[in-house]
């Protein structure tokens, strides 16, 4: 994708704004309307997989013949070659979990009350009209300078007249906030599992973290498959026992122990709450970034531009092609570098793809395992001309919380740009340096193979 390319003679391409798994999101334009949108592209490595492509497309179908207030709006989907794209509303504003860091951790009472209020009523919304959304977490709700909360990411949604594109037994959601019943795959998902989401997800904001934590996933799901609800009140004195005893029931690990919908989990933490109605646009001292003068200039005069055919765009390199999976995990405590190293055209002896391993002391983030001897390295760094005049790419994917970070790379003590990307370097070790704010500085090295696409995925800790 590139600045200035138009989708259906509509959809202006401006810049990216987010990567995750499933593909990319850009900053555009609706060049009929005149106003800014947000396009989200399916990542083409999903598009060899029929099931993924038919929800992708199923969302936008669904979505855009719905409104409402707390929802993200679907503006129109097409296909850019064999690549789907939706087109959405663009929303201003940081993530529930960006608002937790920024206020310590958790909020007051009254503010989450407020908050969870709005995500309660998109979420009714979609069950009045049969879908389950199944992945309610504050990474996936958008908190706006105005006080408006809207949920995003519809894209595991289920409808529950047309259960199909998720073959059974298929886990589906986010660790931290997974009901038993999607743990276990079971094919009748209904809104209770939203109900115990919304519960898991009010406990963090109350309490600063999720109900259950662990080690790995595996611990995580341990916990809300087998262990009995944690009571917010222990830890943190705050909270009333009354509003507490309100998550232990939404977060029951049997459906009809659980409050029937959303609408009646919120009337009961409201009802023992007592709290007052707050102004969310003033309770955590956010404000929005003022408007570019072209942009003011465009909502006041509302002139609709003359389609133009978009600037030729640079030629990119040629890709290189790559065997392995480049997907996002959603959570992990890998300490274990995979770097996929093979020549194009070559397989291991068994046919199977060779992975060179590199393992990393956990607490200093030093390498433990094979790296460049020091004379390579010095040798390397001081005068790149005796490189390799081969060349492979590097891709660097950091996560943080369970996302796809951007995060500050320098590779061989050179400022590269941000994750996630794809880098085109010479062939041999390279040093790569991985910096974020609040998180720990990490520094790995990872050898580029000619003519192949190696794999340097990093999972950063808090500092």
């Amino acid at each position: 994708m590139t600045p200035g390319e138009l989708l259906d003679q509509r959809w202006r391409i401006e810049t990216r704004i987010g990567q995750g798994a499933m593909g990319s999101v850009f900053k555009g334009r609706d060049m009929q309307a005149n106003k800014v949108v947000a396009i989200k592209i399916l990542a083409p490595e999903h598009c060899r997989k029929p099931k993924v492509v038919a929800r992708f497309e199923r969302e936008a179908e669904k979505m855009t013949s719905l409104r409402h207030n707390n929802i993200v709006a679907f503006h129109g989907h097409g296909r850019r070659g064999v690549l789907p794209f939706i087109v959405m509303e663009f929303l201003e504003g940081l993530t529930l979990s960006d608002v937790l860091e920024k206020t310590g951790g958790k909020i007051g009472l009254p503010e989450t009350v407020a908050i969870v209020k709005q995500i309660a009523s998109g979420l009714s919304f979609l069950h009045h009209h049969g879908l389950v959304h199944r992945d309610i977490k504050p990474q996936n709700i958008i908190f706006g300078f105005s006080g408006k909360v809207t949920i995003l990411d519809l894209g595991v949604v289920r409808d529950q007249a047309n259960p199909g594109l998720t073959r059974p037994g298929a886990m589906v959601g986010t660790p931290y906030y997974m009901s038993p019943e999607q743990i276990l795959g079971v094919e009748d998902i209904d809104r209770r599992t939203d109900v115990y989401a919304l519960a898991a997800v009010t406990f963090e904001l109350l309490t600063g973290r999720p109900p259950y934590l662990g080690n790995n996933n595996f611990e995580v799901l341990y916990g809300h498959k087998n262990s009995p609800p944690p009571e917010a009140n222990l830890l943190v004195k705050s909270v009333p026992k009354n509003v507490a005893q309100v998550l232990v029931r939404g977060l029951a690990k049997r459906r009809d122990e659980r409050p029937d919908s959303v609408t009646e989990f919120v009337a009961d933490l409201e009802a023992e709450a007592g709290v007052k109605k707050v102004d969310l646009s003033k309770a955590f001292n956010l404000t929005a970034p003022a408007p570019a003068p072209r942009e003011i200039a465009a909502q006041k005069t509302r002139v609709v531009p003359r389609l133009k055919d978009p600037p030729p765009a640079p030629k990119p390199p040629p890709p290189v092609p790559s065997s392995h999976d480049d997907s996002l995990p959603e959570a992990s405590n890998s300490d274990v570098l995979s770097v996929p190293g093979v020549p194009l055209g070559e397989t291991g002896s068994s046919g199977e793809q060779k992975t060179v391993v590199f393992r990393f002391d956990k607490e200093d983030r030093t390498v433990v395992g094979p790296a460049p001897s020091e004379p390579e390295a010095k040798t390397r760094a001081s005068n790149p001309t005796q490189a390799s005049q081969t060349t492979g790419q590097l891709r660097v994917v950091v996560t943080a919380k369970g996302q796809a970070a951007m995060a500050n790379l320098k590779v061989d003590g050179e400022q590269r740009g941000t994750s996630p990307c794809t880098l085109t370097l010479s062939a041999g070790p390279h040093q790569v340096r991985i910096e974020l704010g609040g998180y720990r500085t990490v520094e790995r090295w990872a050898t580029v193979v000619p003519g192949t696409s190696t794999n340097l995925r990093v999972f950063l800790e808090k500092a």
